[in-house]
């Protein structure tokens, strides 16, 4: 018996790149930039491709900006390297 490598789909929906705003950014700022592409990607997913890209050093958190009621938003900037 001969054996075939066959490759595999991968399961799931496909990985998203995100283009990162030129200037200071909220995860609402990409979710409506998204949303004016067609693209659905939760609240939740955006975050959690920020936090990976701030790891990666792509992202910087600037800082927060305090609301009148709720949770604080927290900032963000592209960094100079991927410019």
């Amino acid at each position: 018996m001969e054996s075939t490598n066959t490759q595999t789909k991968r399961r799931g929906r496909p990985s998203l790149n995100i283009e990162w705003p030129e200037n200071d950014f909220t995860v609402k700022d990409v979710q409506t930039q998204l949303d004016s592409k067609s693209v659905k990607l939760s609240h939740v997913s955006i975050q959690l491709k920020i936090n990976r890209a701030v790891e990666q050093g792509s992202v910087q958190r600037i800082g927060t900006v305090k609301q009148r009621m709720g949770r604080p938003t927290v900032v963000y900037r592209r960094t100079k390297a991927q410019s």
